[in-house]
Order: structure tokens, then sequence, then C-alpha cells
């Protein structure tokens, strides 16, 4: 599918390269989420791997400060009697207000890791999955909410960046998961 080059966004994730920011822009402070810590447990997620052109579809992971740390695939926590593929559509439901289809797993990811000084472990269930709206893979980005936080916006970023070290996946092992 096409793809517009034009972005003059140093570092959007769009996998044009534009230059060495590996990390992505700042968002405007409107966007910026509330701090966010690890939960004291053992975490169920899933994350939906939407592709397009070497790509996926992410939303950004914030420092404290409102600097985008790295990228991560959307989904979310898998409630108690759940499956994976029924927490991911929800999840996306319920962030994006969008219908997806022709969901498959790829994998799962043990996650061990540390967040603004506090410890986190979640176990990652990560789903191939595509949109109903075929659209959406001609747009550049596509906006999300968490729960009650702010309207935020996800991007398709370049797996080779991720890859390459050019720039964070989350959770960690997610690029290798993938494959070339």
């Amino acid at each position: 599918m096409p793809h517009d080059h034009s972005c003059h966004d140093p570092a959007c994730g769009c996998g044009h390269d534009h230059g060495a920011n590996p990390v992505g822009p700042r968002p405007p402070v409107a966007e910026a989420p509330r701090p966010w810590r690890p939960a004291a447990h053992v975490r169920p997620l899933a994350v939906g791997i939407f592709q397009r052109d070497g790509q996926i579809l992410c939303g950004p992971v914030h420092n404290d400060d409102g600097t985008i740390k790295g990228w991560r695939p959307l989904g979310g926590a898998i409630g108690f009697g759940e499956r994976a593929a029924e927490a991911l559509t929800r999840e996306i439901r319920e962030e994006s207000e969008q219908e997806i289809t022709d969901i498959r797993p790829l994998g799962v990811l043990e996650n061990l890791f540390e967040h603004e000084g506090m410890a986190g472990h979640e176990i990652v269930f990560v789903l191939a999955a595509r949109f109903t709206n075929e659209t959406l893979y001609e747009a550049d980005q596509l906006a999300f909410s968490e729960g009650d936080g702010p309207e935020m916006t996800a991007k398709w970023v370049s797996l080779d960046k991720a890859r390459a070290g050019r720039m964070q996946l989350f959770p960690d092992g997610l690029a290798d998961l993938l494959g070339e």
C-alpha cells in the first residue's frame, strides 16, 4: 500500500529514514499520558500485530517527562476467564473503536522490565490480526486512548529500525519473534 514519506518529523517511526533520533518525537503536552507504573503482580496481556510494508502499528511508551521511550503494539490486559483473542478484540474496540478479524497466535513473551524505577512482569500473548476497515492501512496514524486517559496517536513503525536498534520496540524480544 502507498505510504506518504513527506513526513517532516525526524523520528516519527514511519519507516522513512529521517535521521538519527531513535526514540521518536515528544508528543504535544495535551497528549502526554499520566505517569504509569507497572503492577506489583504478573500481568497477562494481548497485543495485536497489524502489518503493512515492513511496519507494524504501535502506540508510544512515555517516560514521566513526556518523552517517547519506545513503541508498543496496541492491546491490553486479559481479564479473568477471557481468552487472549477476545481480550485483543475488546481492547482494540475500546481503545480505537475499530473492529478486527483474522486473529491468530504468533507467540508468547515473558517480559521482565523496569519502568521509572519500578519492576514489572508481563506475560504477553502476541497475536496477528487485521482491521476490518482496510482504509486504516493507508492512513499514517490511528487515534486511540487507554481507559480514561488522553487521546494518543499510534503510528506505523519500521521493524527494520527496531531490529537495528534505532528505536525501542516493547515488549523486549518482539522484533525477534516477528522474524525477518
